[in-house]
């Protein structure tokens, strides 16, 4: 079956963050490429999905079940090549909630807690809201790759008790590979620093990559884990949240139950259930037709910028459907560069700054749209920027 990637409505008064975020500009015609959720419809097997749970005309107080655990386990198996147990699961109402969590389960109040960054902002938030201290590794900008810098992560590993991994990274699209995987759980093992991976966008993996799950390294990886998925990037679900944290140790696992708990969420929208069942059991050749249209999208991205603006980077797209470009050299700094965009070419993306000092003068934009709203956004970005030239 073909997917469609190229129509897909306007989301004006659907309540959408991002599009309410515009004001009137929402009116107009404009699509935004800032928050991490699809401008593309979800798969036509979870519409249909939605369409009959809708139909049946009670939901009532839910809760996963056997049917559940089966479609994650599967999705695991066959896309992850990781065996995982129904009791595993820790059930929560999406991916930042659980980090919170962790950060409280894990740690004490101004304990160390360790990025890489530029890194998504409620990483940061999820440490310092809890009164914890937040430790940055920044990311080296080397031969045009983002590597870590092994010897500054294991000198700051040393001053904390956990690190959020971000894995496949966000902003910078990197897909981390098994050596880099391993010899940054090396260091944490060393210095009993447990990881929390935030593996969010583990399906959206571009060409010639693989995403490897922080857990399947090895039996004492898995043991000093915590994995956080959810189906809401890979299929546009959101706003549904739902989200499984995979925990293999049965004493980290309680610890963070009982942080769940008292968030006082546990109760889960019966949409959302269905919704990641019909995802990870029928929706396969849909998330591959998807990570074609968006790796053909970043190479139009990387296309337009090499024809009409050289000096700017883009970073090579490895996984996630986030570009990252590096616009320092307009002479801007962070906040007049998107104040530019936003006024001048009516292009509401991410600016670089929110993910931390390392991100200033970049700018982040969400490649999950159709081609024809990437080429309208990046003529847009040609006009106003041509306009500022010739001024």
């Amino acid at each position: 079956m073909k997917y469609n990637f190229e129509t897909a409505p306007a989301r004006v008064n659907m309540e959408a963050a991002k599009w309410d975020a515009m004001g009137s500009a929402s009116a107009e015609g404009i699509v935004p490429l800032s928050v991490a959720d699809m401008e593309l419809l979800s798969p036509p097997e979870i519409i249909e999905e939605l369409r009959q749970t809708a139909e049946f005309g009670m939901w009532g107080y839910t809760h996963w079940g056997e049917r559940y655990a089966a479609a994650v386990k599967h999705w695991m198996s066959t896309r992850h090549s990781w065996d995982i147990q129904s009791d595993w699961i820790v059930q929560t109402n999406g991916v930042v909630q659980a980090l919170y969590a962790a950060v409280r389960a894990y740690t004490d109040p101004d304990d160390g807690v360790l990025l890489l960054t530029p890194v998504y902002p409620p990483f940061y938030h999820a440490v310092e809201e809890n009164g914890r201290r937040v430790v940055e590794s920044p990311l080296k900008l080397e031969n045009g790759r983002y590597q870590v810098d092994f010897t500054d992560f294991e000198e700051k590993a040393k001053q904390c008790k956990v690190f959020i991994l971000c894995s496949p990274h966000n902003p910078i699209g990197r897909v981390w590979t098994q050596d880099e995987l391993r010899r940054m759980g090396d260091i944490c093992l060393k210095h009993n620093v447990l990881v929390v991976s935030d593996e969010i966008h583990f399906d959206l993996i571009m060409p010639r990559y693989r995403h490897i799950s922080y857990a399947t390294l090895g039996a004492d990886y898995a043991d000093h884990c915590v994995i956080c998925t959810a189906a809401s990037k890979t299929f546009s679900l959101a706003g549904l949240c739902v989200a499984n944290i995979l925990v293999p140790n049965a004493e980290l696992r309680e610890k963070l139950e009982r942080q769940v708990s008292l968030s006082g969420c546990n109760s889960f929208s019966i949409f959302g259930i269905r919704a990641l069942e019909a995802g990870y059991t029928l929706c396969a050749d849909w998330v591959d037709q998807l990570n074609e249209h968006i790796w053909g999208n970043y190479l139009y991205l990387k296309e337009f910028m090499a024809q009409n603006f050289p000096e700017v980077w883009v970073a090579e797209l490895e996984g996630t459907y986030l570009g990252w470009f590096d616009c320092r050299s307009f002479g801007m700094d962070g906040h007049a560069l998107g104040e530019f965009l936003r006024s001048e070419a009516q292009l509401y993306l991410n600016d670089g700054f929110v993910f931390g000092p390392a991100g200033d003068g970049f700018q982040r934009i969400n490649l999950a749209c159709s081609r024809k709203v990437l080429e309208d956004a990046l003529a847009r970005f040609k006009s106003a920027m041509d306009r500022r030239r010739n001024a």
